[in-house]
């Protein structure tokens, strides 16, 4: 997830108390506010589903924002906006930025120490929201109360609070967030359980026509050490379209499933390859995103995505920056994805047209959202270890 927005005083990354990634955000303000946002979207009323999981290590202090819906980056505004109470439940809001009013039931009382998934149903367009509770809505329909019309565009995510309590004091950790909405025929309702975990490139795949910009020697071997680090280096090292006009392709191979924690028996729900990407100026510069199940497998494209800045940007040059090419299917066969496939899967990337613009990829990944065969117990404490899996 491409972060658009974050407080001064930022949240840091756990790779200790987490779920089944590698790591997960930790929100800990003391007298003060953490959080992150996202815009998924652009400004318009829609129907959107918010999942995230949290853990509480320390309760906070005053009623405290986890989730808003908003319909821009600053300020919640009238958002939508659900609370974890002193009290341990969740209950949502209705009300303008400087006041609230608690609307709908309330959840069960949350322990500390323990994940939980928490899911938001926001239909901006007739204007009622539902929250859940690991399934159990315990809202109920609410009405927004001044909320109708009120476009649906970021996802603001942490510890934070209106004006109202101006600051918060807590301990919290969120994981595996997720973003639909009402249309297409996959993912349009709430998103349910779930995990994400990234695959990164472990050695050359069918396809190894980039060359080597900066980071090292080109050549089948090794090109893909230039797109498989954890951390985005960027310019550090990159792979490029060997000469302007060209129309070249680069395929990796993956990481094995089990290396990123998914067992034999778990079900695969969706997959999507991500990316830094960039060009050598900011004239016309485009590439698509690629993805087969095997080797000379059936590949498919994303649309044509746009890289034209002289710098780099996740997945595509916009401010909004959304996965570019997802599959709920595997290419191949039309069935489901499974771990045995990810194991033969590639992904990679292509000049699709020719232009006079160097394209540059820096980083490439597949992320995996997975459901756990068999579910970790609900209690897990880990205080000398813990983590997070978002990007």
């Amino acid at each position: 997830m491409e972060v658009s927005e974050a407080s001064t005083s930022a949240p840091t990354i756990s790779t200790t108390v987490k779920r089944v990634g590698t790591a997960a955000m930790r929100f800990n303000p003391s007298a003060t506010v953490q959080y992150v946002s996202h815009q998924f979207g652009s400004v318009v009323a829609r129907h959107v589903f918010y999942r995230v999981y949290l853990y509480v290590a320390t309760m906070p202090n005053v009623d405290t924002i986890i989730m808003a819906s908003c319909d821009g980056l600053g300020s919640p505004g009238r958002s939508p906006r659900l609370f974890l109470q002193t009290n341990g439940s969740l209950r949502t809001s209705t009300g303008a930025t400087t006041t609230h009013t608690y609307v709908g039931g309330s959840s069960a009382t949350l322990n500390t120490g323990q994940w939980y998934r928490v899911e938001m149903d926001y239909d901006s367009v007739n204007d009622v929201q539902h929250c859940y509770l690991d399934g159990t809505d315990f809202s109920g329909a609410v009405a927004g109360a001044g909320f109708t019309g009120f476009e649906a565009a970021v996802l603001r995510v942490g510890a934070f609070t209106d004006v109202v309590a101006g600051s918060t004091t807590c301990d919290l950790y969120i994981d595996d967030i997720a973003i639909n909405d009402d249309t297409g025929s996959a993912q349009n309702s709430l998103p349910g359980p779930g995990s994400v975990v990234h695959l990164r490139p472990d050695s050359a795949g069918d396809a190894n026509g980039w060359a080597t910009a900066v980071g090292g020697t080109a050549g089948v071997a090794n090109n893909f050490t230039r797109v498989n680090e954890v951390t985005p280096n960027d310019a550090t090292s990159y792979n490029q379209t060997a000469l302007t006009g060209t129309t070249t392709t680069d395929d990796f191979n993956l990481a094995s499933s089990a290396s990123a924690g998914i067992s034999s028996a778990d079900q695969i729900t969706l997959v999507a390859v991500g990316g830094r990407v960039g060009s050598s100026a900011t004239t016309t510069a485009s590439i698509v995103y690629r993805l087969k199940s095997q080797a000379s497998g059936t590949t498919v494209e994303s649309a044509s995505v746009p890289v034209n800045l002289a710098s780099f940007a996740t997945h595509v040059n916009n401010t909004i920056r959304p996965y570019q090419l997802h599959s709920y299917a595997d290419p191949q066969g039309s069935g489901a994805w499974t771990p045995k496939l990810l194991d033969t899967a590639q992904i990679g990337y292509r000049g699709n047209v020719a232009q006079t613009s160097t394209r540059r990829v820096s980083t490439l990944w597949l992320l995996v959202e997975l459901v756990q065969a068999v579910q970790p117990p609900p209690l897990i404490v880990r205080q000398a270890v813990a983590r997070a899996s978002l990007r």
